[in-house]
């Protein structure tokens, strides 16, 4: 295993980042032989290969401690080396409704629960919720249905564990009781959230200022907000985490290759873009203004134009440069379900891959 190479030159497929021992040894675990350990200013990260169903991807692995602010500032420094695509937060959560131990939750959101303010009579939350990327949570959701993800689980379990897509919750804490000053503030603003843990926002802080890469939170149930004690967490813990790498890899084999992607060209921009326009109503002012809203880190790098078509072209050049394909169908699905138009987009971008 080479030691102190650098990562500047590294290009990988998925950059996972995990918090604590359990995690990070049930991760790279999946990888093949012959990983390699790579330095940068301090940071170390673990490369490795894992074949996926069109092609070798190649995977980076980090430990790198509990907590939100360490996950953003790690995370953004990871993607900025490495240069992934996909980046995943894989580990253990204390399950708080619906999930057994041992179950694999995935974040369609993850919520900031602990900001507010704090008044004289009162804490007012003031909550933040950053979502986990489209197509991610799309694919999360297939891999939770057909179940082939607990095959992958070594030893297999006594109990194949199920999985859930949904809420998690993110704070500075250790929630170690559903009776805790925690425990009922969730209960009073997120009553949705299936587990809690200390990672995910930062990890979707870091992917929100960088759209070129998706990312997803995945969690393994390791306690239930009542059970945490030490002899508890030296058995749950690993298993938790074992059960989440294997829904993490069984996510990434459904993923393409290394083989990069041949950009749309002049001609296929200009044919999306005339489909674009054909979705009823949309070069209105209103109608555009609402579905640049509805994507704000595409549409804030989106230049005005002084023609619907000439500002049509720029937010689908953006779409194509921070890899937002999904994220426009998800908003163009929202804002004019069903139209005929806006089936013929997603049937053109499908039929090139895009999303």
């Amino acid at each position: 295993m080479a030691r102190g190479r650098s990562v500047q030159a590294e290009k990988v497929d998925a950059f996972v980042l995990t918090a604590i021992e359990p995690e990070y040894l049930a991760v790279v675990g999946h990888l093949g032989p012959g990983r390699e350990r790579r330095t940068a200013d301090g940071a170390v990260y673990e490369i490795g290969r894992f074949p996926a169903e069109r092609g070798e991807l190649t995977i980076g692995v980090q430990l790198a401690g509990p907590g939100n602010e360490l996950a953003a500032a790690l995370a953004e420094r990871g993607v900025a080396r490495l240069r992934p695509s996909v980046l995943l937060l894989v580990g253990v959560a204390g399950g708080r409704k619906d999930a057994r131990l041992g179950d694999v939750v995935v974040a369609d959101t993850v919520y900031g629960y602990e900001s507010g303010r704090d008044e004289r009579d009162a804490f007012r939350p003031r909550i933040k919720s950053w979502p986990s990327a489209f197509a991610l949570v799309q694919r999360a959701r297939l891999v939770a249905a057909d179940r082939r993800w607990q095959g992958r689980i070594e030893p297999p379990p006594v109990v194949a564990p199920a999985a859930h897509v949904g809420a998690l919750a993110a704070g500075a804490k250790v929630v170690a009781h559903a009776e805790s000053a925690s425990g009922r503030l969730l209960d009073e603003v997120a009553g949705d959230t299936l587990a809690v843990e200390m990672e995910g926002l930062g990890l979707l802080t870091a992917a929100r200022i960088n759209p070129r890469v998706q990312a997803l939170v995945i969690r393994g149930v390791s306690d239930l907000l009542g059970d945490k004690e030490s002899a508890h967490d030296a058995h749950w813990q690993p298993v938790a985490a074992r059960h989440a790498a294997a829904f993490a890899f069984e996510l990434l084999a459904t993923l393409g290759g290394t083989a990069p992607r041949e950009p749309l060209s002049t001609r296929q921009l200009g044919e999306l873009t005339t489909l674009l326009l054909a979705v009823p109503g949309i070069s209105t002012p209103t109608a555009w203004q609402q579905l640049l809203n509805t994507l704000p880190d595409i549409g804030n790098l989106t230049s005005r134009q002084h023609s619907s078509r000439l500002e049509a072209l720029s937010l689908l050049r953006t779409c194509e440069s921070a890899d937002g394909w999904p994220a426009l169908m998800e908003s163009l699905d929202a804002l004019w379900p069903g139209t005929p138009a806006v089936e013929e987009v997603r049937h053109y971008l499908m039929q090139r891959q895009l999303i």
